[in-house]
């Protein structure tokens, strides 16, 4: 009897020497005195005030916080908290993190009855359960952690809990969490000892909702439900360890603890779900991290990130970030962010970034980018940038909703008159695409498709001429154009071209550069007439008399040779004067 009166006596000085030493620390925000005065305010804007007058910030789910509705205040020099107390009732609990104070939804209470405190072999055991005072019913699925040895239960339906923690030569705290119920934390001591000084704490606390991993196709499968209700229930709790190590999630160095920790090294064998990383993370097939990610993870088949990662990622298949990237992301498939992307994205088939990149993508078939891209977009197939793209998209097909860079491609497509495409095929808003039918001195018939805009179009053209089975001419290539204003129905149109003529044998070459001056006026809309010179050069290969195409060869010589200021002179090159009339479409 003497004896446990002892302990007990010990115990509580413990208590109030803790209570001392802690309190000689700085004030925290929650004791700072403010003064609130406030009449049928909305409490989003009383909430701004606050925030204004102690220079932080509240993070909360706004979904549990009415910030429209209506509240009144008189609070002379009362701290933080006690304003708050009566904004919300009681309704709430805070917790104090670099800066902010999160609010908790947490209008219940609850109780810790202990029943066994005991060492047993290298352990002590600590068991006992979890009471709802108001309703005076045990509670299931409560998260029961020990600070210090950063292990942690869930009750059974029974409300019980049980901890067996190395026996250590320090207080044991015991805190219990609960959605939608208020923290409570119990302390008492695994050996009658007093520690003086204030106790030393590797926790924190970040505000954010990191359920998003958790809630994903990847969680859902590899994630067990009671890790699930331990990361709800504790929330954006995080403690610092140097080394963890997983077989798979259920079975690592802190169980279902391994959520809420942050290391140095993580060591996954199989595969692991840890809080996150700073240093290094490797895996036989995956990491899974709740939240953020510094530095480097690597994984034989998949990286899921529920926060940010700075630094580089590596997987055989697929990397998912639900926050930021600013670094390296480098899969065998997939790569995919759901927040901005500042870095270099690789992957084998396809890389997707849901709002800003800057930087640059390179994938095999596909880059998609849903916000701004500044930087430099590389694919095989396919490059989106659903907002405005600053920089330079390479591929066959390129979108870009405003573009203010370069396109470089087959086809190209964007939703703006400014920027530059160079492609067969270039489609803008307000842009230039027109369709030609022509002749000139050499081909009876011109065909020409032209797209892009005024400041510079590309032309894909072909030509067809034929007076006999022995005089026949086929002539393709392309070109680039620019469509110049002069008046209000009349416009200037100087081209620059490359043709390739066939004559009958393709292993002849016959090429012709051309710089066409057309003036072309709108009759109406939709149909132009075209007219003006040309300059030609023809470059063709020496034929003998006796090859079978010479008759196609004098084709062009024959129909050129009134327009000549360059003859040839053994050098196989030949320059005229020439013109071109015909329509212009659309």
């Amino acid at each position: 009897m003497f004896m446990n009166s002892k302990i007990t006596l010990i115990s509580v000085l413990f208590l109030l020497l803790s209570g001392i030493f802690s309190g000689a620390h700085a004030q925290s925000m929650l004791d700072t005195p403010m003064s609130v005065q406030a009449d049928k305010k909305p409490l989003g804007s009383i909430l701004g005030v606050m925030e204004q007058k102690g220079n932080f910030r509240f993070a909360y789910y706004s979904k549990l916080v009415a910030k429209d509705s209506l509240v009144s205040i008189h609070a002379d020099e009362s701290t933080i908290k006690e304003v708050l107390d009566q904004l919300l009732k009681n309704r709430y609990e805070y917790k104090e993190s670099k800066g902010f104070i999160i609010l908790r939804y947490a209008p219940l209470e609850l109780a810790l009855v202990l029943e066994k405190n005991s060492v047993v072999g290298d352990y002590q055991v600590v068991n006992g359960y979890i009471m709802d005072v108001q309703a005076n019913k045990r509670i299931e699925n409560a998260s029961v952690y020990e600070r210090n040895a950063l292990q942690s239960t869930l009750t059974d339906k029974e409300g019980f809990f049980e901890l067996k923690l190395k026996n250590i030569p320090q207080s044991i705290e015991l805190t219990v969490v609960k959605e939608n119920y208020k923290t409570i934390t119990t302390i008492f001591l695994s050996e009658i000892k007093i520690q003086m000084g204030a106790r030393k704490s590797n926790e924190d606390y970040l505000d954010g909702d990191f359920s998003a991993v958790e809630r994903s196709g990847i969680g859902r499968f590899f994630i067990s439900s009671r890790q699930k209700i331990q990361s709800l229930n504790l929330g954006g709790l995080i403690s610092e360890v140097p080394v963890q190590a997983s077989l798979i999630p259920s079975l690592s160095t802190r169980g279902m603890m391994n959520s809420q920790i942050n290391s140095s090294f993580s060591l996954n064998l199989l595969g692991g779900y840890t809080g996150g990383v700073r240093g290094l993370e490797m895996a036989g097939l995956y990491n899974i991290n709740r939240m953020n990610v510094h530095a480097l993870q690597m994984a034989g088949l998949f990286n899921t990130v529920g926060g940010s990662v700075k630094g580089v990622q590596l997987a055989g298949i697929y990397n998912n970030v639900f926050g930021d990237l600013n670094g390296l992301q480098m899969s065998g498939i997939h790569n995919s962010v759901k927040g901005s992307q500042i870095g270099l994205q690789m992957s084998g088939i396809y890389n997707h970034v849901q709002m800003d990149a800057k930087g640059i993508q390179m994938a095999a078939i596909y880059n998609n980018v849903n916000g701004t891209q500044n930087g430099l977009q590389i694919s095989g197939i396919y490059n989106a940038g659903h907002q405005k793209v600053r920089g330079m998209q390479i591929a066959a097909l390129n979108y870009a909703k405003e573009l203010d860079g370069v396109q470089i491609g087959l086809v190209n497509i964007t939703g703006s008159p400014s920027g530059y495409s160079f492609g067969l095929l270039n489609f803008k808003k307000d842009g230039y695409q027109k369709f030609s039918v022509t002749r000139n001195e050499i081909s009876d018939i011109n065909l020409a498709i032209k797209t892009g805009d005024n400041k510079l179009y590309i032309i894909l053209m072909a030509g067809k001429s034929e007076r006999s089975d022995e005089e026949k001419l086929t002539s393709f290539g392309f070109g680039l154009g620019k469509n110049i204003p002069l008046a209000n129905r009349l416009n200037y149109n100087p081209e620059i071209s490359i043709q390739y003529l066939y004559l009958g044998n393709w292993d002849r070459y016959n090429f012709v550069y051309k710089f066409d001056s057309p003036f072309t006026f709108r009759i109406f809309k939709g149909v132009a007439l075209s007219a003006g010179p040309s300059f030609n050069l023809y470059c063709s290969e020496r034929r003998d008399k006796n090859s079978p195409d010479i008759n196609n060869s004098t084709f062009v010589e024959n129909r050129t040779k009134r327009y000549n200021v360059i003859r040839d002179n053994g050098n196989a090159i030949t320059g005229w004067v020439g013109w071109s009339f015909g329509l212009t479409l659309f």
